[in-house]
C-alpha cells in the first residue's frame, strides 16, 4: 500500500464540524441489514448521507487534502455512515474495483477507549493484515478503494454503536 493510497488523518475537520458531524450521526435515521459483501453476514446498521449539509460541508472541508492525496480532482458518489455493535463486524471487502476511486473512512464519535476494539483492519491482497486502523475521534482514513478491508465489531465492553462515515470518490 503505497503512502499516496493509504493515509491516516488524525484530525479532519474543526472541533465545531466534529461536533455537528456527531449530532448527525445521532439522528434517527439508522436501518439495519447493511451488508459488506454478502446477506449471507450478520449485517449491521446503516444512515444514508447523501445531501446531508453537515456531512457535505464536512466533505468541502476534506476536500483539499483528499485531492492532493489523489493527485487530482474528486467529488462524492455516496456518502452514508455505519453502525457495528458487538457482534456485527463487516465482511473482508473492497468499495470499488476502478483505479483512481478512493474512500475517505471517518470516525465521528465524541470518544473511544481503545479496549472497545472495533478497528478497520486493511488486507494484502493474499489475506494477510496490511494495517490496523483503532477508531480515534475526528480521525479519517484515505485510501485506494481496492484494498480490500473490514470493519471490526466493537467487543463486550461496549455497549454503543461503533460509527464511521464513509465518503466513496471519483474522480471528478
Amino acid at each position: 500500500m503505497s503512502s499516496a493510497k493509504f493515509q491516516t488523518i488524525e484530525t479532519l475537520l474543526t472541533s465545531e464540524l466534529h461536533a455537528a458531524m456527531w449530532e448527525v450521526c445521532c439522528s434517527k435515521r439508522w436501518y439495519f441489514g447493511n451488508y459488506s459483501v454478502t446477506s449471507a453476514e450478520p449485517g449491521f446498521w446503516k444512515m444514508d448521507l447523501d445531501g446531508d449539509p453537515v456531512v457535505d460541508a464536512a466533505w468541502n472541508n476534506a476536500r483539499p487534502q483528499c485531492e492532493a492525496l489523489a493527485g487530482h480532482p474528486l467529488q462524492v458518489i455516496r456518502q452514508y455512515a455505519n453502525g457495528h455493535t458487538y457482534g456485527l463486524g463487516g465482511g473482508i471487502h473492497t468499495d470499488d474495483t476502478r483505479e483512481n476511486h478512493y474512500t475517505l473512512l471517518y470516525y465521528p464519535m465524541p470518544e473511544w477507549n481503545p479496549v472497545h476494539g472495533g478497528e478497520t483492519v486493511f488486507h494484502h491482497s493474499n489475506g494477510d493484515i496490511a494495517a490496523s486502523i483503532m477508531p480515534r475521534p475526528n480521525r479519517a482514513v484515505f485510501f485506494d478503494s481496492r484494498i480490500p478491508h473490514a470493519g471490526r465489531a466493537s467487543n463486550r465492553s461496549f455497549g454503543g454503536l461503533r460509527v464511521t462515515v464513509a465518503f466513496k470518490l471519483g474522480p471528478a
